[in-house]
C-alpha cells in the first residue's frame, strides 16, 4: 500500500527537539523524504505496522501530532502543484 506520512513535534523544550530527531529517523527507516515533515513510500502492512509502534513509542500524544493516509492504489492518488 501506498502510505503518506505527516508529523508535527513540539519543539518549545530540548525533550521536543529530541523527539523530532529520532522520529525523523524512524520515518526515514521506512519513507521517502519529501518536505519538512512529510513522506511517502510503499509499505507493506507488517512493515507499516512496525513504523506506526516505533513512532507511537516516540511522541508525546499530548503535543505532538501523526498521520498517516493509506491509500491501496498509488495510482488512484493524484499530485497537483
Amino acid at each position: 500500500m501506498y502510505i503518506i506520512g505527516v508529523y508535527d513535534i513540539c519543539t518549545n523544550e530540548k525533550k521536543g527537539q529530541t523527539r523530532l530527531v529520532k522520529i525523523m529517523k524512524v520515518f526515514r527507516k521506512y519513507l521517502h523524504h519529501i518536505q519538512k515533515s512529510v513522506f511517502e513510500g510503499e509499505l507493506s502492512e507488517a512493515k507499516f505496522n512496525s513504523l506506526m509502534l516505533e513512532a507511537k513509542k516516540i511522541i508525546n500524544i499530548n503535543e505532538d501530532y501523526l498521520i498517516f493516509y493509506k491509500i491501496d492504489n498509488k495510482k488512484i492518488a493524484k499530485e497537483s502543484v
